[in-house]
This record gives C-alpha cells, sequence and structure tokens, in this order.
C-alpha cells in the first residue's frame, strides 16, 4: 500500500450570465473526492491510499453546461462568452506529468455527452469543453507508471 497526494490545478473559464458556474466532480476509483460549484480558478488537493500492483483511474467531470444560457455568441458568429473547465496540471506526490509526453496518449481521455462532440486524448483531454469528463488510467507503484509514461 503507498500514500500519494494528488494535485489537480483547473482553469475555469465563465463569465455572469451563466445560469450557474461550473461543477466539478473529481473521484479516484469511482470513491469522490472533490465536488464543487468553482467560479474561479481552482487547486484541488488529497492524499489517497492505494493497494500496490493496481490499475487506477482518475476523474475529472463537468456536467452542467447550458448551451442556451452559457454560451454567447458575438455579432461575427464567433463565440465571445464560454463556460469551461481546463485542466491546468496533475501532479502526483509534486511531480507533474507533462501531458505533451504521455508514451500512451489513450492512459488520459476526453469522453464527452455531446453527441456532436469529439472525445480526446493526450493533451487534447484537458479541454472539457462540453459536458463530460477526463480520466487518467495509471498503475501503481506511481513512480513506476511515472517513469514508464514520461
Amino acid at each position: 500500500m503507498e500514500t500519494i497526494n494528488i494535485k489537480i490545478d483547473l482553469s475555469i473559464v465563465t463569465h455572469d450570465s451563466v445560469s450557474e458556474h461550473p461543477f466539478v466532480n473529481i473521484s479516484l476509483n469511482g470513491f469522490p473526492k472533490f465536488g464543487e460549484i468553482c467560479e474561479r480558478d481552482t487547486v484541488v488537493e488529497f492524499d489517497v491510499e492505494i493497494e500496490d500492483d493496481t490499475e487506477n483511474f482518475l476523474t475529472i467531470e463537468y456536467y452542467n453546461k447550458d448551451a442556451k444560457q452559457d454560451v454567447q455568441i458575438g455579432h461575427d458568429g464567433a463565440i465571445s462568452k464560454d463556460k469551461r473547465v481546463e485542466i491546468d496540471q496533475i501532479a502526483f506526490d509534486d511531480i507533474e506529468l507533462d501531458f505533451f509526453q504521455l508514451s500512451d496518449p489513450s492512459a488520459f481521455k476526453y469522453e464527452t455527452e455531446d453527441p456532436m462532440g469529439a472525445n480526446a486524448t493526450g493533451f487534447d483531454a484537458t479541454k472539457l469543453t462540453w459536458n463530460g469528463r477526463t480520466t487518467l488510467h495509471f498503475t501503481t507503484p506511481v513512480y513506476i507508471w511515472l517513469l514508464e509514461n514520461l
């Protein structure tokens, strides 16, 4: 068993006309670790105990975007105001993941709930632009997984 500190830096893109600021859920292996409405950039940090030699998944979810209330289109037809969540950084015991350097980009995946939207992997999975979730799959011991994947 190992104790791991997990730190997640989130950028919150929002504006005053939204129906509700982004609601973010973070869980590890399906167990909730954070669930709050985020009005500004947020750092979430927690310690967990995880069994050695196990497969694990860290999930960041965002599900309260309303296209009619939360997205504003300018006169030029482009989005002028939006609501979304962006993952700036994930660190295990102060070792930051480099989203560009993951040897297996599918280990970090965004899945949208929008039937017209696109799923993403690797660095592109850091942008939760619509209702959906980004999941990081990793194994323990974490330091070995980090060495093998960065």
